[in-house]
């Protein structure tokens, strides 16, 4: 009987588009995300994609290693050098451009620099020609006495715990960092999140009409009357539901990460997220980063084709199931905008396709007198509500009265 629910998905036109819609965005957010990476040769010459990747995986393993004191004293020795150059001064950009391609292997880590001397809340740019080798030696320290500058001003409010659990999570990262080419997990993780978005909608789309064709068929009374209408072939829909949420979310999100990951490479998997994210209170590698992302976007889109289904089984209506995927995901974060209550909103199921937004700056709540951030307790809470609307979703169909 679940194959029979499956084929009955598969089997109609506007899921076929649905599906056929689902490559075309995946191979579109691919070479979107592939662009992100960019490498200047030493002519000046721009260039995106495979080989920009390998070039400028090169260039930044030349630098690969611990951030010890020795290695950041000549990171700015070299920056300096490079300032210096007379391609670096002349007014023609295509010489800029010269001197720029020369910094390449570095710039990972004057990023890291130029984040520690900016202000909490801003980024300099040019904060790393400034820094000299005697004081870049304070790079691990600056980034906590700049939270706790920060905390102190008084410019944004946080509880005395809260303070605490900043400092407490800022002085618990291992340093030195350990760099090398993170290039491609970084465009990985900044494009994911829209994508698992676009695949939750469309995955939405598939569920929709599970528990409503026998009602727009006009077959319910047959369904119903049907010796196993009332328990296995609720069951087999039900099943269906979940296997095709899991299945083509699973399958889209490997064929997409696979795709990024062999054109821009798999280097810098282990490296902490604070080399992209220097604010973040995660302390975590760029693959655990990764797996986080995927595992809050998988139960999104669980939650939200459940709650699909569940319409569709009250209402008998697949339009009116269809549109439930997007008011979850879409709206809601236009609602978060609107009302002004930051708490709240942590906990809208939209934020489990933006666990990528809380890595960067995450939203801090109090429970039973803990600090945590929101994404840590929305992934957990959202997976079981996940696991209760099933049997729920079984016995709401199954009490549905034949008129």
């Amino acid at each position: 009987m679940l194959n029979f629910e499956l084929k009955k998905v598969f089997s109609k036109s506007r899921n076929k588009i649905v599906i056929l819609l689902m490559v075309v965005i995946t191979i579109i957010t691919s070479i979107l995300t592939i662009n992100r990476v960019e490498y200047v040769d030493e002519n000046g010459n721009h260039s995106v994609g495979f080989t920009a990747a390998k070039n400028l995986r090169n260039a930044r393993n030349e630098w690969a290693g611990y951030l010890t004191d020795d290695v950041l004293k000549k990171v700015i020795a070299e920056n300096r050098r490079i300032n210096n150059s007379d391609e670096a001064q002349s007014d023609d950009i295509a010489k800029q451009d010269q001197a720029f391609s020369e910094k390449q292997g570095i710039l990972g880590i004057l990023d890291v620099i130029n984040s520690a001397w900016s202000d909490y809340r801003d980024y300099n740019y040019f904060a790393a020609d400034s820094v000299s080798e005697d004081d870049v030696n304070k790079l691990y320290e600056k980034r906590i006495s700049t939270l706790k500058n920060w905390l102190d001003s008084g410019k944004e409010y946080y509880t005395q715990k809260e303070k605490d659990f900043l400092i407490q999570r800022y002085e618990a990262l291992d340093t030195p960092f350990y760099y090398e080419y993170t290039d491609g997990w970084a465009a990985l993780l900044q494009n994911i999140s829209t994508f698992i978005l676009m695949l939750a909608l469309m995955i939405g789309f598939l569920v929709s009409g599970i528990f409503s064709d026998e009602f727009q068929t006009k077959a319910d009374s047959i369904f119903f009357s049907a010796k196993m209408g009332r328990n296995k072939a609720i069951v087999s829909k039900v099943g269906a539901g979940f296997l095709i949420t899991s299945v083509f979310y699973i399958v889209f999100v490997v064929l997409y990460t696979l795709t990024i990951i062999c054109v821009l490479g798999a280097d810098g998997a282990g490296c902490p997220l604070q080399l992209d994210m220097w604010r973040s209170v995660y302390n975590i590698t760029f693959f655990r980063a990764y797996l986080f992302i995927v595992a809050g976007g998988y139960i999104g889109t669980l939650f939200a084709a459940t709650l699909a289904m569940l319409v569709s089984a009250f209402s008998h209506s697949t339009a009116t199931a269809i549109i439930v995927p997007f008011i979850v995901l879409c709206v809601f974060p236009f609602l978060s905008r609107i009302i002004t209550l930051p708490g709240f909103c942590s906990f809208f199921p939209d934020q489990l396709l933006d666990i990528y937004n809380d890595l960067k700056e995450s939203a801090l709540i109090e429970i039973g007198g803990k600090i945590m951030t929101s994404a840590t307790v929305i992934v957990p809470v959202y997976a079981v509500v996940c696991l209760i609307l099933q049997p729920i979703l079984y016995r709401v169909y199954k009490r549905t009265e034949i008129k």
